[in-house]
């Protein structure tokens, strides 16, 4: 499994949290696997983690989950674009983007 087969696994998924917490074990799998990238994974993971928290419970409308799960897609895009120059400074700007991007949002996960 690599993060690219991820992002189109939930790029193509219902929206919803099941989707969500499928992106959260595949990001555990992620750090296992591959450790030096364990950071991205783990912010994916953080956030998947917190949206599966916050609305496995509740009733959301469906643009509010499919307004989220493009969010998400777009912050899984930046990283894997990242992942794939193969570059640390690369990955590491692409994070800081996601993070700020993140801080700069309604914080919904």
């Amino acid at each position: 499994m690599t993060f690219s087969e991820v992002t189109k696994t939930f790029a193509t998924s219902l929206p919803g949290t099941d989707s969500y917490v499928k992106l959260r074990k595949a990001m555990r799998t992620l750090i296992q696997e591959d450790p030096s990238n364990a950071a991205v994974y783990f912010l994916i993971f953080g956030f998947a983690r917190t949206y599966v928290m916050l609305y496995e419970d509740q009733e959301v409308s469906p643009q509010f989950a499919e307004d989220n799960q493009k969010l998400m897609l777009s912050y899984l895009n930046i990283l894997d674009e990242a992942l794939q120059k193969r570059n640390a400074e690369s990955i590491y700007q692409a994070l800081n983007k996601v993070v700020n991007e993140y801080e700069n949002s309604k914080k919904v996960f």
